[in-house]
C-alpha cells in the first residue's frame, strides 16, 4: 500500500528544509551536515521525478510542487509526533528556552526540586535573550518568556510580576546618611518591551533634599550582582531575587516606589506538537505551582 512512498527520513529532512527555507539551518536542526541535507533532497527529487526546490546563489525556495508537499509533510509529521507523545512515556530530554536572567536567577536554583520528583526527565536549558521561534525551531520543546502576555494557542500565564526595590541590609541602614542614592536598572535588549521612565518616577517620590543617580545595565544578572556588592538599590522583579531574599543578602524597601512601578508577565508557550507531551505538561504544572508558592512566601 505504501511501497511507493519515500523514506520517512527524506520526508523529515525535506520538511525541515522547507520550513526553515535553508539547507544549512535544516542541517543545524537535524545535527547533520548541509551536504547530507542536500543529498537527501536530491534523492527525494530523483525518486519523485520533480523539482522541489529552486537553488539560488545564497538561498533556496520551494517550487509549486514543493509547496504542496511541504504543507502535507508538516501536517503529517505533526500528527505523527502528537500520536507518539500520547502513546509513549515521557521522553528522556526536555529542552526549555528562556532568558539568561530567568535561567540563572530562578530556574537553575529551583530545578533540583523538579528533578527530585521527575528523575526520568532530563531538563536541558537553552538560555538566550533573543526570542525563539518555538513553532519552527524543533530543538526547543517550550519557552518561558517575559513581557506582555497575549492569549494565544499554547500560551499560559505564569505570573504577573511587579518590580521592587532591593538592596543589602547595610545599604538600607546607611541610606539616611547618604546624600546621593544610586538606583540600578535594566535597559532591555528586547526593544519590544516597554521602557518605564524610572527617573521621572523617582523625581516624584524621592525626598527633595536627596539626590540620586541611575545606573543602567544590559542584563538583570548584572543589576543583581551590583546590588549584592552594595553598589545601590536594584529595581528588579522579586522572582529573580528570591534566593537573595531568603538568605538575607538583599532586603526589599521603598514600597512607595515599588508600588508605583509597572510590571510585566512571565508566561510560557508550548508549540502545538508538544501540547500533549507528558514531560512538558509535568514541567509546566511544576513551574506554575513553584512560582506561585515562591511569590506567596
Amino acid at each position: 500500500m505504501f511501497n511507493r512512498l519515500p523514506s520517512l527520513t527524506s520526508i523529515k529532512v525535506f520538511e525541515t528544509a522547507a520550513r526553515l527555507k535553508s539547507f544549512k539551518d535544516a542541517a543545524d536542526e537535524l545535527s547533520v551536515s548541509p551536504t547530507a541535507v542536500s543529498h537527501q533532497i536530491k534523492s527525494l527529487e530523483d525518486a519523485l521525478k520533480i523539482k522541489l526546490f529552486l537553488r539560488h546563489t545564497r538561498s533556496v525556495s520551494l517550487t509549486h510542487e514543493g509547496e504542496l508537499l511541504a504543507t502535507t509533510a508538516n501536517r503529517v509529521l505533526r500528527e505523527l509526533m502528537h500520536t507518539i507523545n500520547e502513546i509513549t512515556t515521557s521522553p528522556d530530554t526536555l529542552h526549555i528556552g528562556t532568558t539568561n536572567s530567568f535561567a540563572a536567577m530562578w530556574l537553575v536554583p529551583n530545578l533540583e526540586d523538579f528533578q527530585n520528583n521527575n528523575s526520568d526527565i532530563d531538563v536541558q536549558i537553552n538560555a538566550d535573550d533573543n526570542l525563539y521561534d518555538v513553532d519552527n525551531d524543533r530543538r526547543i520543546d517550550m519557552v518561558i518568556r517575559y513581557g506582555k502576555f497575549k492569549d494565544q494557542p499554547g500560551a499560559e500565564l505564569l505570573i504577573h510580576e511587579s518590580p521592587g526595590c532591593f538592596a543589602t541590609p547595610t545599604y538600607w541602614q546607611q541610606l539616611a546618611s547618604t546624600d546621593c542614592w544610586t538606583f540600578l536598572c535594566t535597559k532591555w535588549k528586547n526593544q519590544s518591551l516597554p521602557e518605564q521612565n524610572v527617573e521621572q518616577l523617582l523625581n516624584k517620590l524621592i525626598p527633595g533634599n536627596k539626590q540620586f543617580i541611575i545606573r543602567s545595565f544590559n542584563d538583570e544578572n548584572q543589576v543583581i550582582q551590583a546590588a549584592l556588592t552594595g553598589q545601590g538599590i536594584a529595581i528588579i522583579d522579586e522572582i529573580l531575587v528570591q534566593n537573595s531574599l531568603s538568605n538575607g543578602w538583599l532586603l526589599r524597601g521603598f514600597e512607595e516606589v515599588s508600588s508605583a512601578l509597572a510590571g510585566l508577565d512571565y508566561y510560557c508557550i508550548i508549540p502545538e506538537r508538544n501540547r500533549h507531551n507528558k514531560a512538558t505538561l509535568y514541567f509546566v504544572s511544576w513551574l506554575r505551582n513553584k512560582i506561585t508558592s515562591d511569590i506567596k512566601h
